[in-house]
């Protein structure tokens, strides 16, 4: 599996990609629209200013997978680079955000007038397509409590605040979006989150998340119970 990458290595790489872009004029979503999606294509790249993003794929029966989760100064919309006839990414605001947009044809001028551009952006996406391997590893080969449990970790990692006692505090994902997330139905991720809660692992509100990393981090230590052993 690939190495981990750190948020402070991943915000630096972001920091090089912005440093040779322009200020961009900002748009305003509303939680819940539809920034781009199969049916209105993305010419753009993205940097969050305010607010959250969820990038999303859209299988063919319809359903919807959550990659990503995008917070205030990181950037989305890389898919537009792609010229291919049928886009299955979607960007929705998780809540009300803000972002500075980029078109593509702004872009590729750019990187052909600004070579250091072009190897930050290289950089940024081939740091993305790391960390989407490894959610799509987790998605292959992890039981539904692990991948709930690395999800948790990863978001708290990405969008946690540390507190005095050592756990982390997080915004109040609902059930359903943790489930678009871990790839499952809320109710199984309810199921594990009361027993997450029940074991010590997390508390949570309407206010948020508290997630206790040392303690999650041992359902990842434990060995996988294989379907033979379930039934046996």
């Amino acid at each position: 599996m690939a190495a981990s990458i750190t948020s402070l290595e991943k915000h630096s790489r972001i920091e090089d990609v912005l440093e040779h872009l322009p200020v961009s004029a900002t748009t305003q979503y509303r939680k819940g629209q539809t920034i781009y999606g199969p049916d209105c294509f993305s010419k753009s790249m993205y940097l969050v200013v305010t607010g959250t993003v969820g990038i999303s794929q859209i299988t063919e029966d319809g359903r919807e997978l959550l990659l990503d989760l995008v917070r205030p100064d990181e950037l989305f919309g890389e898919s537009a680079f792609l010229d291919v006839r049928r886009r299955s990414e979607q960007a929705i605001a998780i809540e009300s955000a803000e972002l500075m947009t980029w078109p593509v044809s702004d872009m590729e001028a750019l990187v052909r007038r600004r070579p250091p551009l072009a190897v930050a952006l290289l950089q940024f996406l081939v740091q993305r397509n790391a960390e989407l391997t490894r959610r799509i590893e987790s998605l292959s080969v992890d039981t539904i409590e692990r991948r709930l449990a690395r999800s948790l970790l990863r978001l708290s990692e990405r969008m946690g605040t540390p507190e005095e006692d050592g756990s982390v505090r997080m915004m109040p994902f609902t059930h359903v979006l943790l489930s678009r997330y871990v790839g499952t139905t809320r109710e199984i991720v309810t199921q594990y989150m009361n027993r997450f809660r029940k074991q010590g692992y997390v508390s949570y509100s309407r206010e948020g998340i508290r997630l206790y990393s040392g303690a999650l981090e041992t359902v990842l230590d434990r060995r996988p119970v294989s379907s033979a052993q379930r039934s046996s």
